[in-house]
C-alpha cells in the first residue's frame, strides 16, 4: 500500500510539472507570435521604425574590417551549413530530440515558410534596398535552433554547469547572429527583432505540443 501510495504521487507531481510546463510554453508561444503580428504590422503601417536608424547608427559606429570579419563567420551561424550539422549532433546525442525529429524539422519548415509570406506581405527594403527584409530570415532560423536546443538540453540528464554552458552557448549564438545581420548591412533592427520572435513562437509551438503528448518525459 506505502508503495502504491507514493507512486501515485510521483505520478501526481509528474502530471503537475507537465502541466506547469504546458502552461509555461503556451504563454511563451502566444506571446511571441502575438508580439511578431505586431510588429510587422507596423512595419508594414510605418515602415522604418522608431529606433531602427539610431540602433543601426550605434551598432555601426566602429565599422572595422576586423568585426565585420567576425560578423561575416558568425552570420553562417544562421544558415543550413551550421545549423543543419548541429541539428544532427544535437539527434545523435539527445533522445528526446529523435523521438519527435519531424517535430523539429516541421519547426524550420514552417517557420521558414511563415518569414518568408510575411517578407511578400510586409514588403520593406532592407537597409541596402535591394530586396525585401522583414523578418530576418537568418535570425529566424537561429531563433529556432536555439530555443529547441535549449528546451532538449533541459531534458537530458547533465551536469548544471554543462547544461548551463551549453544553454548560454545557444542563446550567445542566436543573438549574435542577429548582430551580425544589422552589422553586415543586412537587415534593420527590427527586421531581427522579427526573426527573434517568430524563430521562438514557432520553436514554442513545437515544444508545447511535445510536452502536452503522454510519451514526453
Amino acid at each position: 500500500m506505502t508503495m502504491l501510495s507514493s507512486l501515485e504521487i510521483q505520478q501526481s507531481d509528474d502530471r503537475e510539472v507537465r502541466s506547469a510546463d504546458v502552461s509555461r510554453w503556451r504563454a511563451i508561444c502566444l506571446f511571441t507570435l502575438g508580439a511578431f503580428l505586431g510588429l510587422g504590422l507596423a512595419a508594414y503601417a510605418v515602415g522604418i521604425l522608431p529606433g531602427d536608424l539610431q540602433v543601426r547608427s550605434e551598432l555601426l559606429t566602429e565599422d572595422r574590417s576586423a568585426l565585420r570579419t567576425f560578423a561575416w563567420w558568425v552570420n553562417l551561424a544562421g544558415t543550413w551549413r551550421v545549423l543543419l550539422p548541429a541539428s544532427l549532433v544535437i539527434a545523435a546525442l539527445s533522445r528526446a530530440a529523435r523521438r519527435h525529429w519531424w517535430l523539429w524539422a516541421g519547426a524550420f519548415l514552417a517557420s521558414a515558410a511563415l518569414e518568408q509570406a510575411v517578407k511578400f506581405l510586409v514588403d520593406r527594403p532592407r537597409p541596402s534596398g535591394f530586396s525585401v527584409g522583414f523578418p530576418s530570415g537568418h535570425t529566424t532560423a537561429a531563433a529556432v535552433f536555439a530555443v529547441i536546443a535549449l528546451y532538449l538540453v533541459s531534458r537530458e540528464r547533465l551536469r548544471p554547469a554543462a547544461r548551463l554552458c551549453l544553454q548560454i552557448t545557444a542563446v550567445a549564438m542566436m543573438l549574435l547572429v542577429g548582430w551580425a545581420r544589422i552589422v553586415l548591412h543586412a537587415h534593420w533592427p527590427t527586421d531581427v527583432l522579427g526573426g527573434l520572435l517568430l524563430g521562438t513562437g514557432c520553436a514554442a509551438a513545437a515544444i508545447w505540443w511535445d510536452i502536452s503528448r503522454p510519451t514526453a518525459s
